[in-house]
């Protein structure tokens, strides 16, 4: 496994030879430049101790997936990306998941077990992570560990179920930032992540000012929640919350990934409040209104197993969730997805289906 700041992709090495299976291929979409991403064969990868092979429906392009494809970090000869999936159980030596089985995957691993984090059941901190590849979402098939797996109930169809763990990154964060019933809450950013913030703010009570450039996006944040949206490249986000409220937003998250977005994020919160950091800006930040404010700050690396499993309840409660996902391409079409969503003109929510 690769991992950089939370980043995960699977290394796709030859499989051992284990008999007839050994000669089946697989299509799979490798990450292996700055910006390059090729569809090839590869062998299909045979479960470990404690893992299941998986056959993948859908996989989700992330926003973490994109910072990888614009910077070329991670990038490599045999590296897949991918971790946003709805799949099907293919192979489970241990046979405690039936063949057909529905699932989606909690991408992350149970740690050493030894280490101080894993004592303390924060595995994600993990000081010493077992070589065990978590990502690869962008291909046939993956095996990952049987404990990761998590059911899907009928009334979740695949599409829908992709979203996850996306969603479940966005549960996590709003019960991390703690707002009240009726606290208001800015969202900078209306990409994927930022629309699943708004449904999840949405869900726990609070008004929803949402912020996009592009009018689109805007529009499915009404849809999703918002109270209100705006341009904050038009109009001023600290005066059209205050505006609402004198108090100001209690809490306020970054989702945007750029670095004007993040300053205007901590500008626009209001005194004592709380900002989540969901996306990437990669960018310096003036801190000296944080600090008279006295405001608090917190990153995200990925979701729980719980809000994964929260996720995929409210995706059934408010099923306008899905509206998020805007396409579907097939592999031989990844890479040109990538570039679209780079370039600001390829959707929302891209889902790569292997199958098709």
């Amino acid at each position: 496994m690769l991992q950089v700041s939370g980043f995960m992709a699977q290394i796709v090495r030859p499989t051992p030879r284990r008999g007839p299976s050994y000669s089946a291929l697989m299509r799979a979409a490798f990450f292996e430049a700055y910006r390059q991403i090729t569809v090839r064969d590869t062998p299909v990868p045979e479960p470990r101790s404690g893992e299941v092979r998986l056959k993948v429906r859908y996989c989700g392009i992330c926003g973490s997936d994109l910072t990888c494809y614009k910077t070329g970090v991670l990038a490599g000869p045999d590296v897949v990306l991918g971790h946003e999936l709805s799949a099907v159980v293919d192979v489970d030596p241990a046979g405690r998941w039936a063949t057909g089985a529905r699932v989606t995957v909690f991408p992350s691993g149970t740690g050493c077990g030894e280490c101080v984090w894993c004592l303390e059941r924060k595995f994600r901190y993990c000081l010493n992570p077992p070589d065990r590849p978590h990502g690869g979402g962008f291909a046939e098939y993956l095996t990952v560990p049987a404990e990761n797996l998590i059911a899907l109930a009928e009334d979740v169809d695949d599409r829908a179920a992709a979203l996850a763990e996306p969603l479940g990154v966005a549960l996590r964060g709003v019960a991390m930032a703690g707002p009240k019933e009726g606290d208001l809450a800015y969202v900078s950013g209306l990409g994927s992540i930022g629309l699943l913030a708004v449904s999840g703010l949405a869900a726990a009570g609070c008004r929803v000012i949402g912020a996009d450039p592009r009018e689109d996006r805007r529009g499915l944040g009404l849809e999703l929640g918002c109270d209100a949206v705006l341009d904050p490249t038009r109009e001023d986000p600290v005066r059209a919350t205050m505006a609402i409220d004198a108090h100001g937003p209690r809490v306020a998250f970054e989702c945007a990934g750029v670095p004007e977005s993040l300053q205007q994020v901590f500008d626009s919160c209001g005194h004592g409040g709380t900002v989540g950091i969901l996306g990437i800006p990669v960018a310096p930040v003036f801190l000296l209104r944080m600090t008279l404010k006295e405001q608090r700050a917190f990153s995200i690396q990925g979701p729980s197993f719980e809000s994964m499993e929260r996720a995929l309840d409210l995706i059934r409660e408010r099923p306008q969730i899905a509206k998020v996902v805007t396409g579907t391409v097939p592999l031989d079409l990844a890479d040109d997805a990538f570039a679209r969503l780079v370039a600001g003109d390829g959707g929302i929510k891209v889902l790569v289906a292997p199958e098709a």
